[in-house]
């Protein structure tokens, strides 16, 4: 069980992506690109206020093709979306504590892109929860969500 943000982790998940039918099948046609910056909130243990982490997703013909940590912000320009939100909302989605589409729809999670595909595939942000929720065993070293 990989400890979240390490490179097993996020191999964990590329992984688990590719293994579900469901997002094969869901994933806009051909190659895209999603960016996530996580920023550090003051409530996260495992992100400190001000800290940043960033990692890519590639997709091409709905498998993933790369999903990793970047030690340097790249062009926004690259991606043809970018989420932004604080490291304990993200952490608390990946602990199955917050609904992403809800967070989204408040405007915790800032989403900059085409919104015409992402609207278009919204089943597909359900899916991707449900396989980071049902898949992925992530070890929680300094403490599960929610946070005190």
């Amino acid at each position: 069980m990989p400890e979240i943000y390490t490179a097993a982790w996020y191999d964990s998940l590329k992984h688990v992506l590719n293994q579900s039918q469901q997002v094969v099948k869901k994933a806009p046609p051909g190659h895209w690109r999603v960016l996530a910056e996580i920023r550090g909130d003051g409530a996260s243990p495992y992100l400190g206020a001000g800290q940043t982490k960033r990692f890519a997703l590639d997709f091409d013909e709905g498998k993933c093709t790369e999903y990793r940590e970047l030690a340097e912000p790249p062009s926004r320009r690259d991606f043809d979306f970018t989420m932004d939100l604080p490291a304990s909302l993200f952490e608390g989605i990946v602990a199955n504590e917050v609904d992403p589409v809800k967070a989204g729809l408040k405007g915790e999670i800032r989403i900059v892109g085409d919104m015409r595909i992402l609207i278009q595939h919204a089943e597909l942000v359900n899916i991707l929860h449900d396989v980071y929720v049902r898949e992925v065993e992530t070890a929680w070293p300094r403490g599960k969500p929610p946070y005190d």
